[in-house]
């Protein structure tokens, strides 16, 4: 998918997988939330290969994060969903 982004087409990694986010968002910018369907949302990431890396590593259970890094990205997530209701 693409998004229009300062009059430029980038490729984005969307996903609805809060786990997953919690994860990248440790290691990637974070580029939209969007609502999908109630209370449903898709985070939005810019899609690079090591982005891919990182999801693959997440999926593999080869990723290593600081758990309490780890919990507070989580938190950070939730709290910007909640945000928008």
């Amino acid at each position: 998918m693409k998004i229009n982004s300062n009059n430029k087409q980038i490729n984005t990694y969307r996903n609805t997988d809060l786990a997953l986010s919690a994860f990248l968002a440790l290691q990637f910018e974070l580029l939209g939330l969007e609502n999908i369907t109630g209370n449903r949302y898709e985070f939005v990431f810019k899609k690079t290969s090591e982005l891919e890396g990182a999801v693959s590593s997440f999926f593999n259970n080869t990723a290593r994060v600081s758990p309490f890094d780890y919990f507070n990205s989580i938190k950070s997530l939730k709290t910007r969903i909640y945000s928008r209701r």
